[in-house]
């Protein structure tokens, strides 16, 4: 019986924080982004507002006749607004050079749906851990008795 050893599932904080290069395979491997984990504590913050925007807008009554609907927001373009905001740091392997302004309008545009989701899929990936496995079941520790 594998056991999994408990060391192996820590998270490296500060990696997740300040960010590390990801690369993102699907395009040929060239291509990578410096980003931080969707766990950090201000995008989750930002993200679960967010949230909160969209179900409130979604819970507003339709307006009266004559009335103009307050516009609706866009879930996919306000997330690559967060993302450019809190887990992009950087990229390589695209033929524009990285600010935090071209990000904004980049990640903002729902044209470029596929770089947000790439920027996504390496920031959760930052945080996947190496999960390592103790095949000798005697290394763990003893299981607890039955109470008497």
């Amino acid at each position: 019986m594998s056991v999994v050893k408990i060391a192996s599932l820590r998270a490296d904080l500060k990696r997740e924080a300040e960010g590390d290069w990801v690369p993102f395979p699907d395009w040929g491997g060239g291509v990578q982004f410096n980003v931080s984990s969707l766990h950090l504590p201000a995008f989750q913050t930002a993200r679960d507002d967010l949230l909160m925007r969209v179900a409130r807008q979604a819970n507003q009554p339709k307006p009266k006749v004559g009335e103009e609907a307050p516009p609706k927001l866009d879930l996919k373009v306000e997330l690559g607004k967060l993302y450019a905001t809190h887990i992009l740091h950087d990229w390589s392997g695209l033929d524009l050079e990285y600010s935090p302004a071209t990000a904004m309008e980049i990640l903002s545009d729902p044209e470029y749906r596929n770089i947000v989701a790439a920027v996504e899929w390496c920031a959760a990936k930052l945080s996947e851990v190496n999960v390592e496995f103790i095949e000798d079941e005697a290394k763990n520790s003893a299981k607890p008795s039955a109470a008497a």
